[in-house]
This record gives structure tokens, C-alpha cells and sequence, in this order.
């Protein structure tokens, strides 16, 4: 297991890292197929009630390459990004999820202390929901300098102009109902406008953090 160091600043009391065991084979959904790699959970974050729990994965790139296709083009698709910076409409994320990227807002490229990598906010849906605070994510996807290992930070985020969770209530634009993709569209144009601190946690501080993280 590789050695890690973190500095979480405000955002929580602590972190652990942690071997997770490799799982391939049997019946196994697609999303699931992972060597062994290291989980690094974030204790006392700012955001305890949320669909995703706070953590930090990092994947030696080798041995997911060899038994997760999917994983291995968003590798190649991140390995691109950072030599040649830009913004594309699917942007790279790892771990994979049994749904869609809804959108992404909110994109920089930012060094850690051993590699690159970028971050932005996204969230992931199955269906058609209203995009909120229950599942809005930070997400930072990075490559180590040596080209050994992926990081990948799922870390909960939330902003007032979104609603608490995906429940639908009628209260949403006319656009949610007439035209989905346009709403979309709106909604992260809106949250790409909003500064840094009035996210929670402060986005500068999750960029902080990142830009801590080292990798042995």
C-alpha cells in the first residue's frame, strides 16, 4: 500500500486510509471490477448527510488497466486532459457508478504535491431529477507524476440556490418539465457563476486539501 499524506485542514478531524481487496470475477457488475487499491475516508467532514461518504481512492493505474476496460479509458481520457488542457462534455471520473454524469461545472486544473490532475463538481443520476444538494459532489481526478496512480476524491458539496435532495415538487423551472437537457444546461451555467466561499465546504479549502496530497 502506498503511503499517504493528507492536510484537511478545517474540513475534517481526520482521515484513514485503508487497503480495500481486490474484487473481479463471478458475477460482479462492471462498475465493481477493481484491483486492490487504497481508500483514504475523510472523519468529521463539514457534510455528514449525503449520498456519498467523503473519501479519497487511489488506484494503481497497471493492475486497473488490466481488468476494468471502463476504467481504462477514463484513464486514457484523463491522460489526454492533462496534456492538453480543455473541457469536454463527459469529463474523467473514477470510481465508476451504475449511472450517468448529469453535468460539470465548476473545472480547473490543479497539481498535487505528487502529480497532476483536475477537479470540478458534478453530480450522477439514473433518471430525471432536479439537480441538488443531496448529491452534488467535488470530485478530484489526478495522475501521480510517475504514471502509477489514479486518485480519485468524492467529496460532498452543497450550495443554497439547490434544492435539499432530488425530490421532485413541482416547484422547479418550466424548463425541468419541457425541455430536461436545457435545465441542465442552466442550472450549472448558474453554479459555474456563484464564487468559491459560498459553496459548502469553501471549494478553495477542497482545492487546498487536494493540492496536500501525497503519494510514497
Amino acid at each position: 500500500m502506498p503511503t499517504v499524506s493528507l492536510d484537511a485542514g478545517s474540513l475534517a478531524s481526520g482521515y484513514q486510509a485503508e487497503t480495500v481487496p481486490a474484487a473481479f470475477g463471478g458475477d460482479l457488475p462492471y462498475w465493481e471490477v477493481l484491483p486492490e487499491y487504497t481508500r483514504v475516508t475523510l472523519q468529521g467532514y463539514a457534510i455528514s448527510d449525503h449520498l456519498h461518504e467523503p473519501a479519497i481512492y487511489i488506484y494503481p493505474v497497471r493492475e486497473l488497466e488490466k481488468v476494468n476496460e471502463g476504467a481504462r479509458t477514463v484513464v486514457s481520457s484523463l491522460q489526454s486532459l492533462l496534456q492538453s488542457p480543455q473541457e469536454i462534455p463527459n469529463m474523467p471520473f473514477l470510481p465508476l457508478f451504475n449511472a450517468g454524469q448529469m453535468m460539470h461545472t465548476h473545472l480547473q486544473y490543479l497539481d498535487f504535491q505528487s502529480g497532476q490532475g483536475l477537479r470540478y463538481l458534478t453530480m450522477f443520476s439514473q433518471g430525471i431529477v432536479p439537480i441538488n444538494n443531496d448529491e452534488l459532489i467535488y470530485t478530484y481526478q489526478g495522475l501521480t507524476s510517475d504514471g502509477k496512480y489514479y486518485v480519485a476524491a468524492v467529496l460532498p458539496v452543497t450550495h443554497t440556490s439547490l434544492p435539499a435532495d432530488g425530490s421532485v415538487t413541482g416547484s422547479e423551472p418550466p424548463e425541468f418539465v419541457s425541455d430536461y437537457a436545457a435545465y441542465v444546461a442552466n442550472t450549472a451555467a448558474s453554479l459555474n457563476t456563484q464564487a468559491a466561499n459560498t459553496f459548502t465546504p469553501d471549494l478553495t479549502q477542497l482545492d487546498a486539501m487536494m493540492s496536500s496530497l501525497e503519494i510514497k
